[in-house]
């Protein structure tokens, strides 16, 4: 069971990374979170961020989610949900699709593991990286293939 917001005793600094991966929709990486950290405290450093999102993550605060080769991304573990994964940019977002526990009791009768959840994620290409690759392709039509 994760450990409870209000079980963190922290700096400002920590209050803060945690209210932005709170507040936050995109599951946002640790880069992310420490360019919007910095516009409430400037002397904020990367690496300050990067060990409050660790700790974090380790006391079961945050989710850490590491996509590939992708920055890993932070979320509040709210509830049992599913991802759908942009395969070009690494795009994360929650699936509004019901948890099947359905298949959590068919897997349990089918190993000898006591279960305790699972996780499904599903992978394609975003509207963004959708629009960006029509671009690229509509702009090496038109050009004259090189010798």
């Amino acid at each position: 069971m994760p450990a409870t917001v209000g079980a963190l005793r922290g700096s400002r600094q920590n209050r803060l990374v945690l209210e932005i991966v709170r507040q936050s929709r995109t599951h946002p990486t640790a880069q992310d979170v420490y360019e919007q950290a910095r516009q409430v405290i400037p002397s904020i450093s990367l690496g300050t961020v990067y060990r409050n999102l660790r700790r974090m993550a380790q006391q079961g605060v945050l989710q850490e989610n590491k996509i590939g080769d992708h920055p890993t991304r932070f979320e509040v573990p709210l509830r049992r949900h599913y991802h759908v994964i942009c395969t070009e940019c690494g795009r994360l977002e929650d699936l509004e699709l019901r948890y099947q526990h359905i298949l959590d009791r068919k897997a349990q009768r089918l190993v000898d593991f006591r279960l305790q959840e699972h996780r499904i994620e599903f992978y394609g290409v975003c509207p963004e990286c959708r629009v960006r690759s029509k671009a690229t392709q509509s702009g090496n039509r038109g050009a004259s293939p090189t010798m």
